[in-house]
């Protein structure tokens, strides 16, 4: 008998999350022993997940290779949807969870370097406060790697303030809290500390402390010196923790380029030299990033409000970009 439902002559196939998870797995490493070693389980079972989902979409999404898998159009297009539907049916078990009574309620989130200092610990601080029996759990790192987490579900929501030409997934959507400005930074007790300008022919010859975490930063840096017919600084330490970049700013004649919300921390502001007069400064939009659609849990509601107030109670009012 002919199926008269238009829609299932087209969208036939479920997308089992397990298949997906072992999909994605493949996907991200390009490698189907890679893929099982991080589920916990055999090659084959991986092998026949992927061969699965394959038959039901009626598409190849991979092309096998001496060098592992490449992820052929269709793979690309699924994983973008896959993120999502994985991250959806983890957060329905642990919304369900928390409805029915199994536990107290858990929610964990992405914080990037720009809130960590001041505006996270006052926001756990508060949040405890008022609800004494949630587990929170919280990441941070750069925005890239935080945007990733909050697309395979692992994190309810990410606050950073990304790179100011980072490309951003249409499927995450942003809420604008303030501006981060990224500034020419050193020891009190610099050198250069007095100067209110400073000639690029005398930083050339500085040395320059970057991080790999802030690549951006290095990338500007370089690019302000070349526009400007000068050779980018050939002294430079490159250290890949942001801590350890701002205690050896402190112990060093070094210089570097960071945001003012790194060293805004009680007491320590005044160990630091900021250099507002130079081609460097770069002003980043400080967000609150969600999954397009998806809803967050009444638990992560609050630590989002939480979150906002935190940042309100630092932020200058000029900087607030906020509703």
């Amino acid at each position: 008998m002919q199926d008269n439902n238009i829609r299932s002559r087209f969208i036939k196939p479920s997308l089992d999350p397990q298949k997906l998870t072992h999909f994605l797995a493949v996907f991200d490493s390009g490698n189907f022993s890679a893929a099982a070693r991080a589920n916990n389980v055999t090659q084959q079972a991986v092998s026949k997940s992927i061969a699965k989902l394959e038959e039901g979409l009626g598409v190849k999404l991979f092309k096998r290779s001496s060098f592992g898998v490449e992820p052929t159009i269709f793979a690309n297009a699924l994983a973008r949807r896959a993120k999502v539907i994985i991250s959806e049916s983890r957060l329905a078990a642990a919304e369900l969870s928390a409805l029915r009574g199994a536990d107290k309620g858990y929610v964990r989130i992405g914080v990037g370097w720009s809130f960590s200092p001041r505006i996270a610990p006052l926001m756990i601080e508060n949040f405890k406060a008022r609800n004494p029996g949630i587990t929170v759990s919280i990441t941070s790192g750069d925005t890239k790697t935080l945007y990733q987490k909050l697309m395979h579900g692992d994190v309810e929501f990410v606050a950073s303030a990304p790179p100011t030409h980072m490309q951003i997934d249409s499927m995450i959507e942003l809420q604008t809290l303030f501006i981060d400005r990224d500034l020419l930074i050193m020891r009190r007790g610099h050198p250069l500390a007095d100067r209110k300008r400073i000639p690029l022919t005398e930083l050339a010859n500085q040395t320059w402390l970057i991080s790999l975490a802030l690549t951006e930063q290095w990338q500007h840096i370089c690019n302000v010196f070349l526009t400007n017919g000068l050779q980018p600084p050939a002294n430079y330490l490159d250290l890949d923790s942001v801590l350890l970049l701002k205690s050896m700013l402190l112990k060093s004649d070094g210089v570097a380029l960071l945001g003012t919300e790194l060293i805004n921390v009680g007491n320590e502001r005044s160990d630091y030299a900021t250099i507002d007069d130079t081609e460097f400064p770069i002003d980043r939009k400080a967000y609150i990033a969600t999954r397009a659609g998806s809803p967050l849990q009444p638990i992560a509601k609050k630590l989002r409000n939480e979150l906002i107030s935190a940042a309100r109670h630092f932020i200058e009012p000029d900087l607030w970009r906020g509703n």
